[in-house]
């Protein structure tokens, strides 16, 4: 399994030495924050890496063009950004051109593979859904129309969307029944949170339902051949690496480690100071302050990686590019050595949750010497973990 980056605002050259240092495989490159005379350049700069570039087209926020405080960046100046009349998308008649429209705008880049458009899905039993599912439906044939490089669908879905299990299934009975589908799928899930801080820990994505459906819909697509690449995804990657992802994506702002889509509406003047430095624990399985990393060590120092970043955190000042480093080359360690092997899945679960269990065992002790901060959300969320696996085990029928 493979980690890509993110991309989004201030990328300087993080992307780029993060593929340096193998610690990366490619990149979802975002129109949002990138002009499409730019895009060329930054897909080079990517692929002279041998870096496998995409861009999501971000097509799911165009119904945000008429709010009366669009955050759509440079979105709009994308040609095949625009919003199609609702009739026109209930009837399908709008859908051929959308995706043709997409296609041809990355293609003519030269990206590696493209990712086709799509709505974004907020009730499993929507009208959203009915039509996303006709999107997917013809991704394949209209794409081929354009290019014969290899297609992704796009697969946008809120959070609650995986709360309601039957209509979930639904969706999932529809994607693996398509008639000519994608050659992957590209999988975003939705949060509620919109946090800029990054100073989260347990996130609404951590929900054991919404953990085991994503991981879940990795799992039955890659049974049907399917390639699947998850987006912001951060802390869920080794979890979907077993189940079956191809890659896992993740940036260096909160915003970019979950996905909330929310973030194309304006939410205020912001500002403010950057977050706290922050180090992932592949130990811990957490995402952990500088300051605590220090302070834990001195009583724990296993809940060190042992990698090449960590001696970056014996300074006081970690800037955003070696956090955003440590964090790929960590996720790297973790989940980008599981093989897509989904014959020793039960095993490859086992295995993790002991991993998970250890982890526990750790922060326990923390606890016990003292610490406070921060002990509780992570042991919630470790437990979620574990809650998420034994649901996904028994809807995908995988003995114990």
């Amino acid at each position: 399994m493979n980690i890509f980056a993110q991309q989004g605002h201030a990328t300087a050259d993080k992307i780029e030495n993060a593929l340096d240092k193998g610690f990366i495989k490619g990149a979802i490159l975002s129109p949002r924050y990138i002009r499409p005379e730019r895009m060329k350049d930054m897909l080079s700069r990517v692929q002279t890496r041998r870096g496998l570039a995409l861009i999501d087209p971000e097509f799911y926020a165009t119904g945000y063009i008429s709010n009366p405080a669009p955050n759509l960046g440079a979105l709009e100046e994308w040609d095949y950004f625009q919003p199609a009349r609702r009739k026109d998308l209930i009837s399908g008649t709008a859908i051929p051109g959308i995706i043709k429209k997409a296609v041809e705008s990355q293609a003519g880049m030269g990206v590696d593979a493209c990712i086709a458009p799509n709505l974004y899905i907020k009730h499993a039993d929507s009208i959203d859904t009915a039509i996303a599912l006709n999107i997917l439906n013809q991704t394949k044939a209209r794409s081929s129309e354009i290019t014969d490089k290899p297609v992704y669908g796009t697969i946008a879905l809120h959070r609650d969307a995986l709360l309601a299990n039957n209509n979930f299934r639904d969706i999932l009975d529809g994607l693996t029944g398509l008639d000519n589908p994608p050659d992957g799928y590209y999988i975003t899930v939705g949060s509620n949170e919109m946090q800029s801080t990054g100073n989260f820990i347990r996130s609404d994505l951590d929900h054991p339902e919404v953990l085991a459906a994503w991981m879940y819909m990795n799992y039955a697509l890659s049974l049907n051949g399917a390639k699947v690449i998850n987006g912001y995804c951060f802390q869920q990657s080794p979890l979907l690496a077993i189940c079956g992802a191809e890659a896992c994506a993740s940036g260096w702002f909160s915003g970019l480690r979950k996905f909330c889509i929310n973030k194309y509406i304006r939410q205020g003047t912001g500002g403010g100071n950057l977050p706290n430095a922050r180090y992932l624990s592949n130990p811990l399985l957490s995402f952990i302050r500088q300051t605590e990393y220090a302070a834990y060590r001195q009583i724990v120092p296993e809940i060190a990686n042992g990698l090449s970043m960590d001696t970056i955190y014996e300074t006081e000042d970690v800037s955003q590019t070696n956090q955003s480093l440590q964090s790929w080359e960590a996720l790297h360690t973790l989940a980008g050595g599981i093989p897509n092997d989904l014959s020793n899945i039960s095993k490859a679960l086992e295995q993790f949750i002991k991993q998970i269990n250890h982890a526990q065992a750790l922060w326990s002790f923390i606890q016990s010497e003292g610490f406070t901060l921060e002990i509780e959300p992570n042991l919630e969320r470790l437990g979620a973990m574990i809650e998420a696996i034994q649901l996904f085990k028994e809807w995908a029928e995988i003995a114990p």
